[in-house]
């Protein structure tokens, strides 16, 4: 009787050693996806972050998965659905998940100036003769994406301003990613493009010859930097973890050569609510409603 008890209390603790084994697993296993919208050649991005989401997973004790869409939407759509936990975005981009999906802001990324902002420029070839926003009437401009901030909203804007139609005085082409609107630019297959202040240095590998032959046309307002924005799905505690793991970060001198290197980002700050306002505004003259957007 007495081994057949034995036998039994040694079953049940090898099913609760089990179960145990299970459960640890089963929280080990947890994954937070990061989202990135195609802020340069999706292709190689994910392989890109790889130590970025390393670096995050060693602070949170929690395992990252790097995703990047195809377009800006898919990441909107990604953080409103819960299938992405966070992402990078542009501020146009953030406003229309916070619209869409009441997703938080949790950092805003400081430039290369250590604003926390940017700005966007269109930009022309130096041979080209164009030396005003007015010469660009009938003119080839390429863009990157109807909801890119830097790439779309605020140079599309300047040419509203200056009194063209978007419809009828230029002609307007989506690249989907600032290097090859950049490459276009450099080809002559376009006369202008919107893009970001730090283009011809970020690419200046990739092309060459880009900063002896491009030249900014016109700068705009100063633009909100980068924002990390987590789904609404995500628990307050996660939140906090993340806001306090990319403040450890910028004490990581690897990692945050990275983020210069990819995106001219140099650290994190609180986020201004306020200073989306002008994002706002600028999509007001472009006519964007951001309830609309799809």
């Amino acid at each position: 009787m007495k081994k057949i008890f034995l036998t039994i209390l040694s079953f049940i603790c090898i099913i609760t050693l089990v179960a145990c084994s299970n459960s640890n697993a089963t929280k080990e296993e947890k994954v937070l996806k990061m989202g990135f919208v195609p802020l340069n050649n999706s292709e190689t991005l994910i392989e890109d972050v790889k130590p970025i989401a390393e670096a995050l997973s060693k602070k949170l004790g929690i395992k990252i998965e790097a995703f990047t869409a195809s377009n800006y939407i898919g990441v909107v759509e990604g953080i409103g659905s819960g299938s992405v936990d966070f992402g990078f975005m542009p501020p146009f981009a953030y406003l229309l998940a916070k619209q869409q999906s009441s997703a938080d802001s949790l950092l805003t990324a400081k430039g290369k100036n250590g604003e926390p902002g940017y700005y966007s420029y269109l930009y022309v070839r130096k041979d080209s003769g164009i030396s005003s926003l007015a010469d660009l009437k009938n003119k080839k401009v390429a863009f990157v994406d109807p909801t890119s901030t830097s790439g779309y909203i605020y140079p599309a804007a300047m040419l509203v301003n200056e009194g063209f139609s978007l419809d009828n005085d230029i002609v307007t082409q989506f690249t989907g990613g600032h290097d090859k609107s950049l490459q276009l630019l450099i080809n002559g297959d376009v006369e202008a493009i919107g893009s970001y202040d730090r283009i011809l240095d970020r690419y200046s590998k990739d092309f060459p010859t880009a900063k002896s032959d491009v030249v900014a046309l016109k700068e705009s307002d100063m633009i909100p930097g980068i924002t990390i924005v987590a789904s609404n799905s995500m628990d307050k505690e996660t939140k906090e973890k993340l806001i306090s793991a990319f403040k450890e970060i910028e004490n990581d001198k690897e990692t945050m050569e990275l983020f210069e290197k990819l995106f001219n980002i140099t650290g994190f700050v609180e986020v201004d609510e306020a200073s989306y306002k002008k994002v706002e505004e600028t999509a007001k003259i472009m006519n964007i409603d951001l309830t609309k957007v799809k």
